[in-house]
């Protein structure tokens, strides 16, 4: 269990630049369709949010061309985030194997 949740910390630092950037445009995305919907900046990204986490509750709906524009994107953004999310967990899991692998190769041994 260390091994996994060493690797995975390495990882997800690793990445962070990354992750970072994905939600800094969540956000961004979040302000532009509540401008273009004239609805409330909270209420834009919390949409951007649960449109982004594929969620899509359906209390707010996009109605401008541009916001639903965005909205595939969100929604496009959030399946490659949760992709990351998986690659790095199953990365993660792969290197915690192969480390109690070989630590326990080594502890066997005569």
């Amino acid at each position: 269990m260390i091994h996994f949740l060493h690797a995975h910390a390495n990882l997800v630092l690793e990445l962070g630049a990354l992750i970072i950037g994905l939600i800094a445009f969540v956000i961004v995305a979040g302000v532009l369709i509540a401008r273009l919907d004239g609805i409330s900046t909270e209420d834009g990204i919390y949409f951007a949010f649960i449109t982004a986490l594929t969620v899509g509750f359906g209390d707010f709906v996009p109605r401008s061309r541009g916001a639903r524009t965005l909205s595939v994107i969100l929604a496009t953004i959030g399946i490659v985030i949760f992709g990351i999310i998986v690659s790095v967990t199953v990365h993660a899991l792969d290197i915690a194997i192969e480390a109690s692998r070989t630590s326990g190769a080594a502890t066997t041994a005569p």
